[in-house]
């Protein structure tokens, strides 16, 4: 690998805009995946069980199938954008692939107060609202009492400046 790659995770609750910056920030690059965590764990059918009740076998089985897509594309050069509610705890699932050579891996975890949340939300399709499981998600992220340096409040910003913060920013690097 001749240049450095970074794999970039984007987190926080339901609403902050997840997906929207994780689909702009892979545009951004000129060889780049946005692979959406949601997708991955939804492909479970029979046996299937939200992420908030599962034991930890298709968290698990999730994270073994994002991190094998993300060695096949570091492979191939890409620079990679995981989109998935990601608490600290989950970056072990990553850890093998933070030790390649010239791997950068950023963890951004986009917040937004309630209002702007619980508005988010309730605009979304009908089937995709979260309603208090957004909210939930939220008081969750605040619990876990993480270091400011990887929040970006999306509240007040623009979608360009939140990609620009977020390639530029050192600060997200782990």
């Amino acid at each position: 690998m001749n240049k450095s790659k970074t794999i970039f995770i984007i987190t926080g609750p339901c609403g902050v805009g997840k997906s929207t910056i994780s689909a702009r920030l892979a545009q951004s690059f000129e060889k780049s995946v946005h692979i959406n965590g949601d997708l991955i764990y939804h492909m479970v059918v029979g046996g299937y069980l939200p992420p908030w009740k599962d034991n930890g076998e298709l968290m698990r089985l999730m994270w073994s199938n994002v991190s094998d897509l993300t060695k096949n594309y570091l492979e191939r050069s890409y620079d990679i954008v995981v989109d998935y509610i990601v608490f600290p705890e989950h970056l072990k699932y990553l850890s093998d692939l933070r030790k390649r050579s010239g791997i950068i891996l950023k963890y951004v975890i986009l917040m937004a107060n309630e209002e702007v949340i619980r508005e988010r939300d309730n605009n979304r399709l009908t089937e995709q609202v979260m309603g208090e499981r957004a909210i939930e998600v939220l008081n969750e992220f605040r619990e876990k009492k993480i270091e400011d340096r990887y929040i970006v409040d999306t509240s007040d910003k623009s979608i360009e400046e939140i990609v620009f913060e977020i390639k530029m920013g050192e600060r997200f690097i782990v």
